[in-house]
């Protein structure tokens, strides 16, 4: 029933080479990074009803722009090195991770603590637009792409307190949030007002078991460190959030109060 369901419903789409030369284009692009293995050109004109000679067009400019590979030998095709440029540019458009990562290293190398810096996405997501690894020898790595709710760990509430969300908007957000160890509703509104206070955000094993974050929010984007809750030593979380906090100020400064360059 269901593999019928999934035919019919492929069949109700238009053929590829009805949305033109654009839409084409998507759909190859598309075909090759779900299918996770190089294609001939026959088997895309084909999945996609393009003709041929239409496809063979296609690919041949994709390859010319580096958005996909072509093997001389098997004579089939693979996403290129250009489609990861645009992906890491769509992260951060405006680069503003290469602006503020040399102080977020020096924060990383004297503290030995991982930092992630994030980017809103829409009203309800944030992704992970860049990430400094800390020279601790138990390392935190989290991967480039990332997305979490907004509302999520130490920066969810860093952003909450700078978008200055009251308690019915942090209420309808919160109730969609996963954690491993989930803070009550109450406590996560008061961390929301102490983070308001201080400048910095703080979330002890909520996230994830096991692991301290300390956040700050400038513009659409946040900063958070990340260690290992068994590595913070005493002053460490204020310490860390301060400095964070000062990095925030003058990329502020630097960047514009919308964070944009």
């Amino acid at each position: 029933m269901d593999v019928k369901t999934g035919v019919a419903e492929q069949r109700s789409e238009p053929p590829a080479d009805k949305l033109g030369i654009v839409g084409s284009t998507v759909a190859i692009l598309r075909l090759l990074a779900s299918r996770g293995k190089a294609l001939g050109v026959n088997t895309i004109a084909r999945d996609l009803s393009l003709a041929p000679s239409s496809c063979y067009k296609i690919l041949k400019q994709l390859q010319s722009a580096e958005f996909v590979d072509f093997d001389a030998r098997t004579k089939r095709y693979t996403l290129g090195v250009g489609v990861i440029k645009l992906a890491r540019r769509a992260l951060d458009p405006v680069r503003t991770f290469s602006i503020v990562r040399p102080r977020l290293e020096e924060i990383a190398d004297r503290h030995a603590v991982a930092i992630g810096f994030w980017r809103r996405t829409s009203a309800s997501r944030i992704v992970l637009a860049g990430f400094v690894e800390g020279s601790s020898p138990l390392r935190i790595h989290m991967s480039v792409g990332q997305r979490l709710p907004i509302l999520m760990g130490a920066v969810g509430r860093a952003i909450a307190a700078r978008l200055d969300l009251n308690e019915v908007e942090l209420r309808r957000e919160f109730g969609q949030l996963r954690w491993q160890t989930a803070p009550s509703f109450e406590q996560y509104v008061a961390e929301v007002r102490a983070t308001r206070e201080r400048g910095f955000a703080v979330d002890r094993d909520n996230f994830a078991t096991g692991v301290t974050s300390v956040a700050v929010a400038v513009g659409d984007y946040g900063m958070s460190g990340i260690l290992l809750s068994g590595q913070c030593q005493e002053g460490f979380i204020e310490t860390v959030g301060a400095e964070l906090v000062e990095v925030a100020k003058w990329a502020e400064a630097r960047l514009g109060g919308d964070g944009e360059v």
